[in-house]
């Protein structure tokens, strides 16, 4: 579960990128996309799940997909008490 929540956050981040430098051509919904990406990898094998880690993100070992949760944690944790 772990390593599902990672990718899809990360790809969130890239899309969420893309839309925000696109001039307003292109609208980004967190929830629709995570919605939209549980569905499409529900099913993928946690040896597909790591490649995708390795090849698009660097993420080489489980190890490194448990750091790059922590830090989205601290992240969103940082953001909601900036938002309050």
């Amino acid at each position: 579960m772990m390593l599902i929540e990672v990718l899809r956050e990360e790809s969130g981040r890239e899309l969420e990128a893309q839309a925000r430098f696109s001039n307003g051509e292109v609208e980004f919904d967190w929830k629709e996309h995570n919605a939209q990406f549980r569905i499409d990898y529900a099913n993928a094998t946690l040896k597909d799940l790591l490649d995708y880690a390795r090849e698009l993100y660097g993420l080489n070992d489980i190890d490194a997909v448990r750091e790059r949760r922590a830090k989205h944690k601290a992240q969103i944790r940082a953001r909601l008490e900036r938002n309050q």
